[in-house]
Formats: structure tokens, sequence, C-alpha cells
């Protein structure tokens, strides 16, 4: 799984800087395993626990060959869906970031879009003054068409404007980007926000 130039080293070598949070005891399979399969997943849209699931029980063939898996079975919904809920999610952001960082083809961007959007299902007090739920806000490299920063905020607590002046600052410190154009929705252009 290491890369084989040994010059950069491949996203299953940050994923595996992520701390697992399950003890030793029951653990099937290594936490940067399950994450690549997860991803694997989600990039062939299948978002949920049970489609995670399905898609893995699917490719099993495959995906016991090429991660060199040492069981038959693929992780259950149940396994997913704890890791997911348990997951140190700044962590996980860390180590993306770093890939990206790692990644020489990224070196070139030149034009990126921010953008941000409400997380599904993770609404709470929906219906009173005290509403609140989960937000990302994502940088899209339209170039390469991936998403190459994430941050996540809670409603209640912070803003889109505040969390995309934040990754803004880490892409331009961390990936050292020059001469990149940023583009944002009308929500930014607010006399108060551009004038600060």
């Amino acid at each position: 799984m290491n890369s084989e130039s040994g010059s950069s080293r491949t996203l299953y070598d940050h994923l595996a800087t992520v701390p697992d949070f399950r003890r030793g005891q029951g653990m099937r399979y290594p936490l940067p395993v399950l994450l690549v399969m997860m991803i694997m997943s989600i990039m062939s849209r299948s978002y949920g626990y049970r489609e995670m699931a399905r898609f893995m029980r699917g490719n099993k063939d495959a995906l016991i060959e090429h991660l060199k898996l040492e069981r038959d079975a693929m992780p259950s919904h149940v396994t997913i869906r704890t890791v997911m809920m348990n997951l140190d999610f700044d962590a996980l952001n860390t180590a993306f970031r770093n890939w990206v960082t790692d990644c020489d083809h990224f070196a070139s961007l030149d034009t990126i879009a921010i953008d941000a959007k409400a997380l599904r299902s993770t609404v709470t007090e929906y219906d009173n003054a005290a509403q609140d739920f989960v937000c990302f806000v994502s940088a899209y490299a339209q170039q390469n068409g991936a998403v190459v920063a994430l941050r996540s905020y809670q409603n209640k607590g912070d803003s889109e404007i505040t969390v995309s002046r934040e990754l803004i600052k880490t892409l331009t410190e961390v990936l050292q980007l020059q001469d990149v154009t940023f583009t944002l929705d009308a929500l930014h252009c607010q006399k108060k926000q551009s004038s600060s």
C-alpha cells in the first residue's frame, strides 16, 4: 500500500495517521482500510451506510485482492456507521489536506470554488428559533474536478463567511497557492464583511 516511487505518500499512507478510536479487541479491519473502502463507496455514489456496505459486498473480490485483506467478509453497515460517528474529523481533514499537499498536480491550480452546504439529517430544533444543523464548506478545484479542502461548522456557532475565510487562509498557507482566483457566493459580497 506504500507509494512505489517513494517521493510522495499515498492517500492510504496519510489515512494511516488518523487516530483509531476503537479498542484492539474485535477489530477486524485496520482503520485506513475501512476509510479507503468508504471513500471508494462514496466515489461510486454510495452515500448511505447500507449503500456503502452493499458496494463493498458487491466488490468484495477486488477489494480483498487489492487491499490485501485477510478476511473474506466485508464490513457491515453497523461498522460503517460506528466509524463515521466516532471518527476524528479534524484528524481526517488534516490527513486529506496533507495528501493534497503531496500531490504535485495540485500545484498548478488557478481557480477554486468555495461553497457551503448543509448536511442532511443533522437539523435539530427544526421548528423554533434554536434551530441548528451541520454545514460543510468545500474548496473545489475546477481544473482537476476534485475537492482540495473541507471544513465543517455548526450553523448556530459560526457562519459560511468566517469559515470560508479560514479555509482560504489555510489553502494559501498550507498549499502555498499563488495567483489563484477564488469564486464564492454573493453572500460574501456584503459591504460590512468585504471592507474588513
